[in-house]
């Protein structure tokens, strides 16, 4: 009896019955008295057999590596759903592409070393690399044959060429299969071969990468939709004033969007102008003046100054664009750029020291992008010809911006948009 705990002690968790024989020598078996209990069945235990054994013990194997599958299989689909909805967040191809080596690197459990690409041209002769990292870091941009090892650059367009996977004792080379034919390759350094479940990981992955990738091309695709119907709109304005030197709406979106991204490093506007008032600002600002379709030609065109009547006639463009653009705005939920735009037609004649109109809002008061456009747009009007006089000289227009810092303008504003001159260097 004292040995019991001793044996159960190296036991372990081993379950083994004990039996206590507590008659003299050669009494019958039936008069044994079995202490201690366990879940295995006691028949099966005293006729086990080392071949018995053997052969148990290797179904505990084989059941013990199919449970690891299993855990493996659950941990990897895991890993692919979480990364599934990180990757469908995206709305930019170079973070989406960049995302897919990162994913792809945590569901094999590898480092984040390699590169996305597609093809270029119908011949697929050659790739653009979207995105890389680890050894390709410095490679984003440049054509894959000038950028990687050439064996490297053969397997990878081997795969967008035969449009199938590749995998060997170093690489795992995804062929992402896009539902209008532009594929692309995922290309992971992971060091080892992968066994058969990586693989399927790996694909299973690829085809939500794939997703992704036509996702984000509808995206792109709406979103050229809805600018080719800007610009359509702000034509209408522009066709009012036919001498405003063409492609106003769009010279504008891009100047406030320069201006607008200078204004990041700068206090106070660096959680102003994130990418979603970039992407707004680019859209909306071209039309800030739509409410010019209903001015009369007559005010528009007229070759020297107006009287009173007119100027009113003139200023009512502001509500009269607002309340265009906040109509259609309602058939969208959220802030869009429509809604945007209606700031920024509303309030881009407002003036820093209050002295502008519809409502004479002064300083901070104005939509941060009507400060914006109200530069942009001064800049832009001076530098080309209206029908009651000829352009401005460059060096003029820049003097009228920076005397208005302060009164008419911003001054932060105004200090960012003469960063945005100097950056590019010479008019446009």
């Amino acid at each position: 009896l004292r040995l019991v705990p001793r044996i159960r002690d190296e036991l372990g968790n081993s379950q083994v019955r004990i039996i206590l024989r507590t008659g003299q020598p050669g009494q019958a078996p039936e008069d044994d008295v079995i202490h201690g209990y366990d879940i295995n069945d006691y028949k099966a235990k005293t006729e086990l057999t080392a071949q018995k054994l053997g052969t148990a013990t290797v179904a505990a194997l084989r059941s013990f590596e199919h449970i690891t599958a299993l855990v493996r299989s659950r941990q990897g689909m895991e890993r692919i759903i979480d990364a599934a909805g990180s990757l469908f967040a995206l709305r930019a191809v170079d973070q989406f592409a960049q995302a897919v080596l990162r994913e792809l690197a945590r569901v094999l459990n590898a480092p984040v070393d390699g590169l996305v690409c597609v093809p270029r041209g119908n011949a697929r002769a050659d790739a653009q690399i979207l995105a890389a990292s680890g050894r390709h870091a410095d490679s984003i941009g440049l054509p894959l044959g000038h950028s990687v090892d050439p064996g490297l650059s053969a397997k990878i367009m081997d795969v967008l060429r035969a449009r199938q996977h590749h995998f060997d004792d170093n690489d795992a080379i995804l062929w992402l299969r896009t539902a209008d034919g532009r594929d692309a390759a995922a290309c992971l350094h992971v060091g080892r071969p992968l066994d058969p479940l990586e693989r399927k990981l790996a694909e299973v992955l690829g085809a939500k990468i794939a997703i992704g990738f036509d996702n984000l091309h509808l995206y792109e695709q709406v979103k050229r939709s809805h600018k080719a119907a800007v610009i359509a709109l702000a034509g209408l304005a522009e066709y009012k004033d036919p001498e405003g030197g063409g492609d106003h709406g769009l010279r504008l979106s891009r100047l406030v969007t320069e201006i607008a991204f200078a204004l990041r490093s700068r206090e106070d506007w660096d959680t102003v102008t994130d990418d979603e008032f970039l992407e707004q600002i680019a859209m909306g600002a071209m039309l800030y003046d739509i409410g010019m379709v209903g001015v009369p030609d007559s005010v528009i065109r007229k070759d020297h100054l107006l009287d009173g009547e007119e100027r009113q006639q003139m200023e009512q463009h502001c509500e009269r664009g607002a309340a265009i653009l906040e109509k259609a705005s309602r058939l969208v939920e959220g802030s869009n750029y429509l809604s945007f735009g209606a700031a920024i037609a509303r309030a881009h004649h407002e003036r820093w020291d209050g002295s502008g109109y519809p409502n004479g809002l002064s300083g901070s008061d104005i939509p941060a992008a009507a400060r914006i456009v109200a530069v942009a747009d001064v800049y832009d009007a001076l530098t080309h010809r209206r029908s009651w006089r000829e352009a401005v000289p460059l060096a003029d227009a820049l003097k009228t911006i920076g005397d208005g810092a302060g009164t008419l303008f911003d001054p932060t504003v105004v200090a960012a948009f003469f960063q945005v001159r100097q950056a590019r260097g010479r008019p446009r």
